[in-house]
């Protein structure tokens, strides 16, 4: 065997070792603080998420493929209209999919269909009128959002369940921002 042969086969071999080795140890330290098994998320850092339902409509549609970027917020503070996906205890650990409106500290209420962060009305241009019809949507007694949790609604005010309905989001919960939209 010429020696350029036995080279290409030494590096081969070596690549065969070494790159399941540091993707199993990529695994295993989870450099992105991703809270899931899945290696897409643990290993590179970005997940998938199927929209599962019309919550988020119109901006975000049943079935419609979006891409994560796991652990985002255990190194970013989260901010208002970001659009992520969380852990829901109440319902099992099944991770949902909502929008970022009140942030720690803050009060939020609705009225007239507009959500008021204290006292001030929000530009939400990715909520639709139709959407907005029900009494559900339209009023909401204000409410100061506890230090370390987030107020979070669907873009379909009339069909989520969202902080309005359940306990408000705390930051560990946060297991990924939206970042891109694949259909």
């Amino acid at each position: 065997m010429s020696r350029l042969r036995r080279s290409i086969v030494g590096v081969l071999v070596a690549l065969a070792v070494l790159v399941p080795s540091a993707a199993l140890g990529m695994y295993a330290f989870n450099p992105f603080g991703a809270r899931s098994l899945d290696p897409r998320q643990r290993i590179l850092g970005l997940g998938l998420y199927r929209v599962p339902s019309s919550s988020m409509l119109p901006g975000l549609v049943p079935g419609q493929v979006l891409v994560t970027r796991a652990g985002h917020y255990t190194r970013h503070a989260p901010s208002r209209g970001d659009v992520v996906t969380l852990f829901v205890p109440e319902y099992e650990g099944q991770v949902w999919l909502q929008r970022i409106v009140g942030l720690p500290g803050e009060t939020v209420g609705i009225v007239d269909g507009r959500v008021h962060i204290d006292g001030v009305p929000l530009q939400e241009p990715y909520v639709a009128e139709e959407n907005l019809r029900t009494d559900y949507a339209l009023t909401f007694a204000p409410v100061r959002v506890p230090e370390g949790h987030y107020f979070m609604m669907g873009d379909n005010r009339d069909n989520s369940v969202d902080s309005r309905l359940q306990p408000m989001t705390r930051r560990e919960d946060l297991t990924g921002k939206v970042v891109r939209r694949l259909n």
